[in-house]
């Protein structure tokens, strides 16, 4: 066998867990991972911590700085299981608040390695069952048919020796393929479990809604604080004045929000004009001279609304706390059960000897460098939480150089085709001797010029010929050089019937500019 590639494979790995948790690169900073200890599984070294994040401003914010599920998460997105995956993918509906489209891609590229789809179980299982498998798959049968070729005319000791040797580097070859394709099935395993965690064919993953804290009471807040996942510095501040989206939200209902706002001022309204009575005053105990102030009607109205619609509230934003309970659930165990599937991920091997007569001086026994695929950065939100879900829509591409104009722009009234300006007049001769001087006067409609109506290349190829072989011929002056009689800076005339027996321009193959396409410097 003239390719000697099956004498430097070693033989798979036998496959130790595939890498700690997560198995496919946590984020961390773009230093180079550590060397692999000499002996033994290999044992990844988990990224620095991230630096403190900034956290709110305000000592008494009830929000803790990063979210409870944010590492479940970057656990469970980091695999890549298939290619195309980073639009497909979408934020499960659980009754909260969503990313915004640029929040979410950002994050899902983030935990990911660059240029991902490389990095996918996809890939990585067809590279090995097309590239390894699919190259090694009829070798048996070919070393099979060549060594019955050679025994036609070959026998003796030394063919025995060789066709032993044929036969064990046959069994090695059978052997390797059906490991190859063991290891390609335990990846197929491992690839659409992965993809069925991560939403399957809806691509949809729970998402960490964003935390509330409110400053003061709901009935009256200063302010409601919301921390979406992966926020740095200040928490977004909503007033009362945003009541009705804070609910929406947080999955309530907004006219909640708005009933309690119409009720309350209705009560206020009720009371002031209920004291505006001296008898209701005096009745209820209350000073005559100065009856009830706008605050004591507001705390009577607020006290109605407690008693009234406390809890109903309480019920929304304890349904809130459930589903956030129930979200951070759900992404901690696929986050559990990503790590199970990266950890099973091995290659298969069985033990193989060599051929006796194998010289290991021509083998490469080294096993081939790996990298640990790792995410590119930490995720960092950016945008206030949005009501409407991503939409996975792929951005146009955009195009390769914007400043260069589209082919059907081209000016139709310029360059070779046309005769330019500047093949017509000195411009493009100005350094050759005899055709510095260039004619600027306009062609006639009835009398089209050379320069006007033929290619700047042909002008110049006719053009130039005739004056080198006439140096002082009248065509040459009479064509280019603008100087002189009538004719000056014109082509012959070509409505002329009668022509001059000694005409100095001489008609070749190429008169007209028509050149061969792959001949033609500006195709």
């Amino acid at each position: 066998m003239s390719d000697n590639s099956i004498e430097s494979y070693p033989g798979l790995d036998a496959a130790a867990p595939a890498m700690g948790a997560p198995a496919f690169g946590d984020v961390g900073g773009a230093a180079p991972p550590p060397p692999p200890p000499p002996t033994g599984d290999t044992v990844v070294q988990p990224p620095p911590p991230p630096p403190d994040r900034p956290a709110c401003s305000n000592p008494n914010c009830g929000n803790p700085t990063e979210h409870p599920a944010e590492q479940d998460w970057q656990q469970l997105v980091s695999p890549v299981p298939v290619e195309g995956q980073l639009y497909r993918l979408r934020p499960k509906e659980a009754g909260m608040a969503f990313p915004t489209e640029a929040d979410f891609r950002a994050a899902v590229g983030a935990v990911r390695p660059e240029r991902a789809d490389a990095h996918s179980l996809e890939r990585l299982r067809n590279a090995w069952s097309e590239q390894v498998s699919g190259k090694l798959s009829d070798w048996s049968e070919q070393i099979k048919s060549n060594l019955n070729d050679l025994a036609e005319g070959w026998s003796g000791t030394d063919f025995e020796a060789f066709e032993a040797a044929c036969s064990q580097t046959r069994e090695l070859v059978e052997d390797l393929v059906d490991d190859v394709d063991a290891t390609v099935a335990s990846l197929q395993s491992t690839e659409e479990a992965l993809y069925a965690i991560q939403g399957g064919g809806s691509g949809e993953i729970p998402y960490p809604a964003p935390q509330f804290w409110i400053d003061g009471d709901w009935h009256s807040w200063v302010s409601v604080h919301v921390r979406p996942a992966w926020w740095h510095g200040d928490c977004i501040e909503y007033t009362c004045q945003d009541a009705e989206h804070v609910l929406a939200l947080g999955g309530a209902e907004p006219d909640l929000a708005t009933e309690i706002i119409d009720y309350i001022d209705d009560r206020i309204l009720h009371y002031i004009d209920y004291y505006a009575s001296p008898v209701n005053i005096e009745r209820d105990g209350l000073d005559p001279a100065k009856g009830l102030t706008v605050e004591e009607a507001k705390e009577l109205a607020v006290a109605d609304a407690m008693e009234h619609y406390g809890t109903l509230v309480d019920q929304s934003w304890g349904a809130y706390d459930a589903r956030q309970a129930e979200s951070n659930e759900d992404i901690g165990q696929r986050s559990t059960d990503t790590d199970a599937e990266d950890r099973s991920v091995r290659t298969v091997r069985s033990d193989k000897e060599y051929p006796p007569s194998a010289d290991p001086a021509y083998m490469n026994l080294e096993p081939p460098p790996m990298e640990q695929p790792s995410g590119t950065a930490q995720p960092m939100a950016s945008e206030d939480p949005s009501l409407e879900p991503p939409v996975g829509e792929v951005p146009p591409p955009a195009p390769e150089n914007p400043d260069e104009p589209a082919e059907d722009d081209e000016d139709p009234s310029g360059g070779l085709a046309s005769g330019g300006a500047s093949a017509a007049t000195g411009g493009g001769f100005g350094g050759g001797g005899g055709f510095g001087t260039g004619s600027t006067t306009a062609p006639s409609a009835s009398t089209p010029s050379m320069g006007g109506s033929l290619g700047g290349a042909a002008l110049g190829a006719a053009a130039g010929g005739a004056a080198a072989a006439a140096p002082g011929s009248r065509a040459s002056t009479a064509m280019m050089s603008g100087g002189g009689g009538a004719g000056a800076g014109r082509g012959p005339n070509m409505d002329d019937k009668e022509r001059e027996a000694d005409v100095d321009l001489v008609e070749d193959e190429n008169m007209w500019g028509f050149v061969n396409e792959d001949d033609d410097p500006y195709a």
